[in-house]
């Protein structure tokens, strides 16, 4: 009992330390240790020096605070270095698993920090451990049973990357600290233990998944169904767990039944997706191998959608089932699934009725149907419903039509009520400029377009519309551009920040200058922070520009935006000159800097 009160007056006088010699004059958590500590010095001298010392700290003035504490802690030091134990309490016995592992003989200093940050709660951890990741070194058979317990851990970043990346490099040799650390009545982290016990024994793990799918903690016994779904010959007892009271053993159990695929499992999970356990069914289907099941499933919501009541489209609930089929779908084709979409589209109760959700998710089906069917379909659609399904439409007829039939079709709307429609289905679906020069490669390749676009909506006064479509010099264009930033010359407004972009991205010689008026004519006051397209813009200034932002940052209201900005200044000064004339140039050499 005597050590402990040491230890805690230790690390009261280190804390001391940290924040100053000077608080330690009446401080609380040394005057609350006082009484226990003068306790002590009745039994022994040295104790007393203790108190003595402690006294002498909580009424030292400004001059000897120092001192006292440094006293203090020495005296202490001296007592826990010679009366301390080093020894362990419990048995010795030999580590199971060590005999079979690599060791990567790593320097203990190395391996403290990630133990730390495997098993003690604080910021920062978690870029520890990644970072011992990526540098290999959480190979080490003493992070075996930090990172077992690390399973556990709150916060649940460090669990899944512990799952994932590091328990798969220890092998078999986890496999002892594992079976010792699980316990079936337990949480989360006994689910991953359990997951990781199935991965390392297989088939040998399959009476401990019994045992644990009966008598475990509702979270574990629905892990332990749910990898039940590997042995075909769990059929009957996933089943009958299909029918279970709790929701997650439930999901667990259709999880289980999709993996094993037989007929009556196919028919379990249809079973359950025209039931109320309609959203328990949606993952099986989509994992599901059984194209017959997924027919069944698409038929069943054609009927749904065909025979709604007079009253019943009003209703969200009524589509719900059309929902989870469609949600079920995943990537997958089908024929079937085209017709589905094309009912939907054609059905009056569909578009006037149908959740914005549900309409959203089907229009994303029919856009990624890349059947002929559903793309004459599609483009079909632009006519239809005052321009409401305008950019699936235009989608399918960029990705099926040459540009200039694009053109000839949907360039008619500028002239009707489906104007802004259209200037807003081709913002859609088109990236901005400061996405697709800041990108290496688009997420999808954008289809090319007929060049009477920009013109259009030049005429159009679309700006949006004009930066994503602008990429080659051309005198209309600019000056379009260039009228727009002079009108609103507003650092902080993301379509003045895409005009200037353009207008390098073009080529245009007057973009230097016409950003600089646009930083001294702006709001500066409300910059409190640089965004990645205003860096780019501003990375975009020949070098020979160095001088001008420089004395511009100076006038910056916030330190951290000039900061920012003085960054800028530096790069741009050792910005090569065969790159400081502008255009594409200038964008190949940002990008690489900023990569």
């Amino acid at each position: 009992m005597s050590i402990e009160t040491l230890h805690e007056l230790d690390r009261e006088t280190r804390r001391l330390f940290i924040a100053g010699s000077k608080l330690a004059r009446g401080d609380l958590r040394l005057t609350k240790l006082l009484p226990a500590v003068k306790k002590l010095g009745e039994a022994s001298p040295v104790f007393a020096r203790v108190a003595q010392a402690v006294e002498l700290t909580l009424e030292a003035g400004q001059d000897e605070a120092d001192i006292r504490l440094l006293d203090l802690s020495a005296l202490l030091q001296s007592i826990l270095l010679t009366q301390g134990r080093t020894d362990v309490p419990g048995e010795t016995a030999a580590l199971e698993g060590a005999d079979t592992f690599d060791y990567a003989m790593q320097p203990y200093r190395k391996l403290k920090p990630v133990i730390e940050a495997l098993t003690v709660k604080g910021q920062g951890r978690m870029e520890v451990i990644r970072q011992a990741c990526e540098e290999g070194s959480v190979h080490d058979y003493r992070l075996v049973l930090p990172a077992v317990a690390a399973l556990d851990d709150s916060y649940a970043e460090i669990p899944e990357v512990v799952e994932e990346k590091i328990m798969p490099g220890f092998g078999q040799a986890a496999l002892p600290a594992l079976l010792a650390a699980f316990r079936p009545e337990g949480g989360k982290g006994d689910s991953r233990r359990l997951r990781l016990i199935h991965g390392l024994q297989g088939e040998a793990a399959k009476p401990l998944l019994l045992r644990t799918a009966e008598e475990g903690s509702p979270e574990v016994r629905a892990t332990a169904v749910e990898l039940l779904g590997s042995y075909a010959d769990q059929e009957s007892f996933l089943l009958a767990q299909a029918g279970e009271k709790r929701k997650e053993i439930r999901r667990a159990a259709l999880l289980a039944l999709a993996n094993i695929g037989t007929p009556a499992a196919s028919e379990r999970i249809y079973k359950a997706l025209v039931s109320k356990d309609r959203e328990l069914a949606v993952e099986p289907l989509r994992i599901s191998a059984d194209a017959d099941l997924i027919r069944r499933a698409i038929a069943y919501a054609r009927t749904v959608s065909g025979e709604l009541a007079e009253e019943e489209p009003k209703k969200e609930e009524a589509w719900a089932p059309v929902q989870a089929v469609l949600d079920a779908l995943g990537d997958r084709r089908f024929p079937e699934a085209t017709e589905l979409l094309k009912e939907l589209f054609s059905s009056p109760l569909f578009v006037a009725h149908a959740p914005y959700w549900l309409q959203r998710t089907a229009g994303e089906r029919l856009k990624a149907d890349d059947g002929q069917d559903a793309r004459s379909f599609a483009v079909a659609l632009a006519d239809n419903n005052r321009g409401r399904y305008l950019e699936i439409s235009l989608y399918a007829a960029m990705r099926s039509l040459p540009p200039a039939e694009v053109y000839d079709r949907f360039s008619k709307y500028k002239l009707t009520g489906k104007r802004k429609a259209l200037a807003e289905s081709l913002q859609m679906l088109l990236p901005t400029i400061a996405d697709r020069l800041m990108r290496e490669e688009p997420e999808e390749p954008i289809p090319a377009l007929d060049p009477r676009w920009l013109a259009l909506f030049v005429e159009q006064d679309e700006p949006e519309v004009v930066t994503r479509l602008a990429d080659e010099f051309d005198k209309r264009t600019e000056k379009y551009l260039l009228e727009k930033c002079e009108a609103k010359p507003d650092f902080t407004e993301d379509v003045i920040i895409h005009a200037l972009l353009a207008l390098f991205n073009i080529g245009s010689k007057q973009a230097p200058d016409t950003l600089m008026h646009v930083l001294e004519a702006g709001k500066r006051r409300t910059i409190y922070y640089l965004y990645p397209q205003q860096r780019l813009l501003l990375g975009l200034l020949p070098g020979s520009y160095a001088d001008k932002l420089e004395q511009h940052a100076e006038k910056l209201h916030y330190p951290s935006v000039r900061e920012q900005v003085q960054e800028i200044v530096q790069e741009l000064r050792g910005k090569p000159e065969e790159v400081s004339g502008g255009g594409k140039g200038i964008i190949e050499w940002i990008k690489q800097r900023m990569s």
